[in-house]
């Protein structure tokens, strides 16, 4: 029996990758800051908001997968 089907696991995996995207994105950007500022901490903030989105995501996945074996 599966519990999700093929297309939605790629949507999921599809929007795991752009989280990442945007960590990686945000991550980029405060470290370019040399003066710290606070659009800096501003984007420190999204970068670790992304990467925790997509670790929850990639965990529900991996939850799924595993009920549906």
């Amino acid at each position: 029996m599966s519990v999700i089907s093929s297309a939605a696991r790629d949507r999921v995996k599809l929007a795991v990758d752009q989280l990442e995207e945007a960590f990686h994105r945000y991550d980029e950007r405060s470290s370019a800051d040399s003066l710290d500022s606070y659009e800096a901490a501003l984007n420190r903030g999204k970068a670790v908001a992304f990467q925790e989105a997509a670790h929850y995501l990639k965990s529900a996945l991996h939850d799924i997968d595993i009920k549906s074996l």
